[in-house]
């Protein structure tokens, strides 16, 4: 089992020194966990999800330093909470039953309810002693006292199974500019746990232990997971110590409602919408810079400015206050949204849908190139399921995708050698995959060239003119209509969250507009007439800083 925990080394290192704000804090921190898993182990303790175990218990160690930094009361330790009777070897197996059947109603109640008990019971520390321990009034320590005996007298009396039930899966996305360990979606990728607290808690505010109740783990356990939520400002803690989730949370349901109605809507105005559309298009074609780009090049950015024309059309409209994305406390400006599955959830209705999704919007992904001169990068792209990859950075994994494939792309265009671009080798492996997949890159006789536009800052000012003219005429002629439909097509919210942006109520409502029009203009033979490989709405544009 050790050598088990030992895989987890580098991970838990990782993560002591994000955590902490010196190398010799993390380095404690780092033994400090390994010394109380081994601790134990020793003492016959069993740990049968080691990653989560070390993570939860680095977590809880965590606090614990900044609590006695801070004069904060300090916690308990999770081995502690394992082994709380005292003197087992005394004890016999009905009373050892009765401990450990105590101890499991024990890890179940709220932070300063254990607290108290713990310190009261297995201490033998006095109101007094604890009132001053936990910077907290004795009659607080007296009515938590009472409240600890109710609740496990209760729990002992009714021995209601507690079961791990997680419901479901959440989807997190977000608007704006991220942190920079890529909150928030580092704060519930990959966790499952984080993830359904924020499900459990989106409809009504929630005491801790109702949390674990709700959803079958130890108060202890979650206490950790929704601290570092509301610490990374996706939970809100009210006045009165109950926990909720702080933006919006869609179910398919949703979605699917509201499909028949955009369905409706751009059939009814579909005429409006391609004329405008097909007219700036024209425009678009006559100029220098379309004519120097290949067939495959040309159809990719029309499809770029069809997207982004209908897109601004959806989303400013529905957006007119234009809300900015509040600043945050991990550096980054963003605002989040999630969609929530329930367990096993497989709805072909809703599967079907996502031809018709935009999966993120526009995108913008910036770098400096300094090397060949000082050169800004930005790709511009779309990810959709038409003739498109909508996970195309899947080919060379998350981050290596947004970190490298403005360089990447940069060197092939200018014939630059890789290595003065320091592009990792991961990237270069994974240079035939995006040949194949994702349609931004070619191979030639053998020679490697960017197989989509690449346009200098005063060529794309064009482009955004086209662009800008097209909202403006869309605007025009079906902004009032379009403004109408949106009122009445809104998502109800829980009304104790008012931080959700009105524009994320219309989502469902506008969520496939854009992808039908595009769709009903490729059935109708007017769009992508001559396309049948893949072809990403993406442009690479340059300027020299």
């Amino acid at each position: 089992m050790k050598e088990e925990l030992l895989q987890y080394y580098d991970y838990i290192s990782r993560l002591a020194e994000i955590k902490c704000s010196s190398r010799e804090d993390a380095e404690d921190l780092l033994s400090e966990t390994f010394l109380a898993a081994y601790t134990y182990l020793n003492n016959g303790g069993s740990i049968e999800y080691p990653k989560t175990w070390l993570y939860n218990t680095l977590i809880h160690k965590l606090n614990n330093h900044l609590r006695k930094k801070y004069n904060y009361g300090i916690t308990v330790d999770y081995d502690t909470l394992d082994n709380l009777i005292a003197d087992e070897e005394n004890v016999d197996e009905d009373k050892e039953e009765e401990a450990v059947q105590l101890r499991r109603e024990l890890i179940y109640l709220s932070h300063i309810t254990r607290e108290v008990l713990i310190r009261y019971y297995y201490n033998g520390s006095s109101v007094s002693d604890i009132a001053e321990q936990l910077c907290i009034p004795e009659g607080t320590v007296k009515s938590r006292l009472s409240a600890g005996r109710d609740k496990i007298k209760k729990g002992l009396t009714t021995m209601v199974e507690k079961k791990n039930n997680i419901p479901g899966i959440l989807n997190l996305s977000w608007g704006g500019s991220d942190g920079p360990n890529h909150e928030p979606m580092s704060l519930v990728d990959g966790d499952k746990i984080a993830q359904n607290i924020l499900i459990l808690a989106y409809e009504k505010p929630l005491y801790m232990n109702e949390i674990a109740e709700a959803i079958g783990i130890p108060t202890a356990y979650i206490e950790p997971v929704v601290e570092r939520l509301t610490d990374g400002e996706l939970m809100i803690k009210t006045a009165g110590g109950k926990y909720y989730t702080d933006f919006i949370i869609y179910s398919p349901d949703d979605f699917i409602k509201k499909f028949d109605a955009q369905k409706k809507f751009v059939d009814k105005n579909f005429d409006k919408f391609w004329s405008t559309i097909s007219k700036h298009l024209d425009n678009v074609r006559k100029s220098n810079i379309y004519i120097s780009f290949t067939a495959h090049q040309q159809r990719k950015l029309e499809r770029y400015i069809v997207l982004k024309i209908l897109q601004d059309f959806v989303l400013k409209l529905a957006d007119d206050k234009c809300h900015i994305d509040p600043p945050r406390r991990d550096g980054g400006r963003w605002t989040a949204m999630a969609w929530a599955f329930p367990g096993g959830y497989n709805d072909k209705e809703y599967t079907e849908l996502m031809q018709y999704t935009i999966l993120g919007g526009h995108r913008r992904n910036q770098t400096d190139a300094d090397f060949d001169g000082s050169y800004r990068i930005s790709l511009l792209e779309f990810d959709t399921a038409l003739y498109d990859n909508p996970h195309r950075f899947r080919t060379c994994g998350f981050d290596c995708y947004f970190k490298e494939i403005n360089s990447l792309l940069w060197c092939i265009q200018r014939d630059i050698p890789v290595d003065k671009a320091k592009i990792s080798n991961k990237m270069i492996e994974s240079i035939d995959n995006l040949i194949k997949h994702t349609g931004l890159i070619d191979r030639k006789d053998g020679k490697l060239f960017v197989d989509i536009p690449v346009i200098d800052k005063a060529g794309f000012r064009e482009i955004e003119s086209c662009i800008c003219a097209a909202f403006g005429d869309l605007v025009d002629t079906l902004g009032d209509e379009y403004k109408d439909y949106l009122k009445n097509n809104k998502v109800d919210i829980p009304k104790h969250i008012t931080s959700i942006k009105e524009v994320h109520r219309y989502l469902p409502a506008y969520n496939y507009i854009a992808m039908l029009v595009v769709c009903t203009a490729y059935e109708k033979g007017l769009h992508l007439a001559d396309v049948d490989y893949c072809c990403p709405p993406a442009v690479l544009v340059y300027e020299q800083k």
